[in-house]
């Protein structure tokens, strides 16, 4: 009775055992016992999603720098390249007005008034300080006794008076030979020669009387430059203005660039006065040499 109660209990446990065996047979193959994700996987592919996330948007970002810095490269490729057209621009409108300059003689009239203003002007400078040069050695030779010396003080005249006595000479003798007046030429150049003389007697004669040549030479260079430039400033003076009374003939009747009337004709009257009957006056003359001389 007992071995028959143990075998029936065997035959269920087998039963429920092929039982349970058929349920699980109906469901081990289904792809989602191993298609789902564990916890650890699920962290692991969230982990992963965030990288890939942050990947792009810097792939995004350095694609935007990119473009930004190649519109940038473009934009100042532009500006440089417009800076150039730009000085290509002016540089050839000067070059045209270089050459309207050059080819223009109103123009070539001005630029000759400028040159004779900076060379007269130069010149006047080295006179200058020649005669500051000569007078101060003047003094040094006529009286190195000192300040309490009254002829101390008196000697920087000297030497001034010979040196403006040259300049008025020499200068005015230009001005004059403007307006024809060459007599008394001769009187002129005695009276230049004499005062260069003199100024260069009174610079050297302390080395000269001790046969000191070399510094006689020495100091002698500063009266002789300014004798020099004397004579440069009436030869210059005197071809500077032919030259723009010449240039102003020339220019005379053609249109002003500004739009003003031409300049007025030469009068082919003279008159003469009391005093200078011994050449022309041409009352128009001043208009065209004195406004350049």
């Amino acid at each position: 009775m007992l071995d028959e109660q143990t075998s029936d209990d065997d035959v269920a446990r087998l039963a429920r055992r092929v039982e349970k065996a058929r349920g699980r047979l109906a469901y081990q193959f289904d792809p989602a016992l191993t298609g789902a994700l564990s916890e650890e996987e699920l962290v692991a592919e969230r982990e992963l999603a965030e990288r890939i996330r942050t990947q792009d948007r810097d792939q995004r970002w350095k694609q935007a720098e990119a473009a930004s810095a190649a519109s940038d490269r473009s934009r100042n490729t532009s500006e440089a390249i417009e800076k150039a057209e730009i000085r290509d621009l002016l540089l050839a409108r000067k070059a045209i007005a270089a050459q309207r300059r050059a080819s223009s003689p109103h123009a070539r009239l001005a630029s000759l008034y400028r040159h004779r203003s900076w060379s007269l002007g130069a010149l006047a400078g080295v006179v200058a300080a020649g005669m500051l040069w000569s007078a101060v050695n003047v003094q040094h030779n006529i009286a190195p006794g000192g300040p309490t010396d009254p002829l101390y003080w008196f000697s920087y005249l000297l030497e001034a008076m010979i040196s403006v006595s040259l300049i008025i000479i020499m200068i005015g003798t230009n001005k004059v030979t403007e307006w024809g007046v060459l007599d008394n030429r001769n009187q002129v150049a005695a009276a230049e020669v004499a005062l260069l003389a003199l100024t260069v007697g009174l610079n050297t004669y302390p080395y000269v009387s001790e046969g000191r040549w070399f510094d006689a030479a020495v100091h002698g260079v500063a009266p002789v430059m300014i004798g020099v430039a004397l004579l440069i400033h009436d030869a210059a003076s005197a071809r500077y203005g032919r030259a723009i009374s010449y240039a102003t003939d020339q220019v005379r009747n053609l249109p002003d660039p500004a739009g003003h009337d031409p300049l007025p004709e030469r009068s082919s009257e003279n008159t003469r006065s009391g005093a200078d009957a011994g050449f022309p006056m041409d009352l128009h003359a001043p208009l065209v040499q004195g406004a350049h001389s």
